[in-house]
């Protein structure tokens, strides 16, 4: 489900926040001498105890929580094989797709690259695991989930694909519900609500099961989409609204979490398995570190820029009849559970995790 980013206006946003200092230092200037020293050393051979560079891409712009993360990656490899190992950071620069992304890892031409789920589903279905809703409790309840049985089953799928290695999981956000003239109090007050969705086949049965009317637009058509009275709403987290601008044509925030977007760090699996056991383990152990810090970073962050739009005047509402959305909802799982006989495990494990 991940989106194209804006780049330069990601970039102005996350570098207005206390915790701005997410490039690493890295800049894409250095792209091409990267990627041709990389092409150079081979990356498939056996790198024990050698120098290295690591080649790391994503979608999104310099500043953005996917960059915040992959810098954090590459601040945890380079201090932990004490500089022998360098980590280049591709901020939507080497590509804007993220198949394309997820293709270059398989094909070996690109070492690391840090992707929504959404760009996985092909290879592995039960990703779309996260477009249910109210699927996870809190933050915590995604951690122990995500590092326990349930996200080890989902990179254990996602590593038996040829060519891909899951390494761990980052954060796409937590998804809220913003409209442009109807405040949301309670689940009553979906009704009629024309909300932009993907064409998904449980995002759409979300909203009709909400009782809301589900309009499919693309994601670069939200705003004009808002602007024009196609839609009423959408759902995003505060700080991808921002990014991409619509967050100027709505006036409401219903701060409900009612869906947990996630992604996963993928590794080239010829290059990875060319390791040494060592190197294997710290780049392993660092993409989960990454994950973790990533995940952490952007719940603070998306929860100030919430605070901020209400400081604004925005109209923010936090229902507290969840208990009445999760039974409107209910019946999506069980569609879903129908459709996707391997689901039910999987929810069971999620709500093991606590």
């Amino acid at each position: 489900m991940k989106k194209r980013w804006l780049c330069g206006t990601m970039a102005l946003v996350i570098g207005a926040m206390a915790m701005a200092g997410c490039s690493g230092g890295n800049s894409s200037s250095s792209a091409s001498a990267a990627g041709t020293e990389a092409a150079d050393s081979g990356s498939s051979v056996d790198t024990s105890g050698a120098e290295m560079t690591i080649r790391v891409a994503h979608v999104c712009g310099t500043g953005s929580p996917y960059d915040y993360g992959a810098n954090a990656f590459k601040k945890l490899v380079e201090e932990g094989s004490n500089g022998r190992i360098k980590v280049e950071v591709y901020a939507g620069d080497m590509t804007t797709d993220e198949v394309e992304c997820v293709e270059m890892v398989q094909n070996n031409n690109l070492e690391i690259g840090w992707v929504g789920t959404g760009a996985l589903g092909g290879f592995v279905p039960d990703l779309g695991i996260f477009e249910l809703p109210f699927l996870f409790e809190d933050e915590d309840n995604v951690n122990k989930a995500l590092e326990g049985e349930f996200g080890n089953s989902l990179l254990e799928q996602l590593s038996a694909v040829d060519g891909i290695t899951g390494l761990g999981f980052h954060e796409d956000g937590w998804r809220n519900i913003l409209t442009k003239d109807k405040t949301i109090n309670t689940v009553d007050d979906m009704k009629g609500v024309r909300m932009r969705t993907m064409q998904n086949e449980v995002c759409v049965a979300t909203y009709e099961a909400l009782g809301a009317t589900p309009v499919a637009l693309a994601s670069g058509e939200q705003f004009t989409g808002l602007q024009n009275g196609v839609v009423d709403g959408t759902d995003n987290s505060a700080l991808y609204a921002v990014a991409d601008g619509y967050i100027e044509v709505v006036n409401n925030i219903c701060d409900i979490h009612h869906y947990y977007s996630s992604g996963i760090i993928v590794a080239s699996s010829k290059w990875y398995e060319g390791l040494s056991e060592e190197d294997q383990k710290l780049v392993k152990e660092s993409a989960i570190k990454a994950g973790e810090e990533q995940r952490a970073w952007f719940l603070e962050n998306d929860e100030a820029k919430i605070a901020e739009y209400e400081e604004k005047g925005y109209t923010v509402t936090r229902p507290t009849d969840i208990d009445a959305w999760k039974e409107k909802v209910a019946p999506v799982y069980d569609k879903m559970y129908a459709a996707h006989p391997t689901w039910e495990g999987l929810v069971e494990m999620v709500r093991a995790a606590k």
